[in-house]
């Protein structure tokens, strides 16, 4: 039988059930749809097991679930400002958290999530 979807969340996806399941690797994602924004982490340590804040490594479990989070844009929908290549800021508890792809931590969020543009400091 047809379930209707929530009216509370605009009949969006419940994105959080999909959260630590690995993306496939032996296909490309060249393309996402509307406002969807794939990004890869841009506040991780290299190894990617520290959230590094003014310098300081922070463990990832040690980051509020509700800290600003940086990310830098890979592949952008057509409806997204965002253009691939854009650093952006975010609350760290919005957005499909917990993807690999090709050993990188990465993220899908619509634009409506997102707060704002930066760069980063030189």
């Amino acid at each position: 039988m047809f379930k209707p979807l929530p009216r509370e969340n605009k009949g969006l996806v419940e994105i959080e059930e999909y959260r630590n399941n690995p993306l496939p690797e032996d296909y490309e994602i060249t393309q996402v749809l509307d406002d969807i924004i794939m990004a890869e982490y841009a506040d991780l340590s290299e190894d990617g097991q520290n959230v590094v804040r003014n310098g300081i490594l922070l463990p990832q479990g040690v980051v509020d679930q509700r800290a600003w989070r940086v990310a830098k844009a890979l592949v952008v929908g057509p409806r997204a400002s965002v253009k691939p290549g854009q650093y952006f800021i975010f609350p760290g508890d919005k957005g499909i958290k917990g993807l690999s792809k090709g050993g990188k931590q990465v993220i899908f969020l619509n634009e409506e999530r997102i707060f704002g543009i930066c760069e980063p400091r030189q």
